[in-house]
């Protein structure tokens, strides 16, 4: 680990730091639904398989993006975080309904969208992190 790193990793929280590991096996959650909608094509929708790789694929997009930029301590990172996950969790209700190869995952991918909320507005060290003067 070179210098920077472990200068970043000291003033970046324990609750942020595992937030944006979670976050980033949510990314890899979304990657593997878009790979499952396209190997299973045949047996799905078309109009679903688009549309869910469309949805699915801006999240991978997007919390890559949010897993880099929530080490900056910058209020908006947690607030796209947050809502983000919180609108991904609803909105996973639509591909549990579309779609049942998913049932298994769904449920546990949304605990973990609601923990990486928690770890980034509950433990006081993340708040302190977030804040104007942190």
């Amino acid at each position: 680990m070179d210098a920077a790193a472990v200068v970043e990793s000291a003033r970046v929280p324990a609750a942020v730091r595992v937030a944006r590991v979670l976050l980033a096996v949510v990314a890899a959650s979304h990657l593997g639904m878009v790979s499952v909608l396209w190997a299973n094509r045949g047996s799905v929708a078309g109009s679903e398989v688009v549309s869910g790789s469309v949805f699915h694929g801006f999240l991978v997009l997007l919390c890559a993006v949010l897993v880099w930029r929530l080490a900056s301590g910058r209020a908006w990172t947690r607030r796209m975080t947050s809502m983000s996950q919180v609108v991904s969790a609803v909105a996973m209700v639509v591909t549990w309904s579309s779609s049942g190869m998913f049932h298994g995952v769904i449920p546990a991918l949304d605990v973990v969208q609601l923990v990486v909320v928690a770890l980034l507005w509950v433990p006081r060290s993340a708040r302190a992190f977030f804040s104007p003067g942190g």
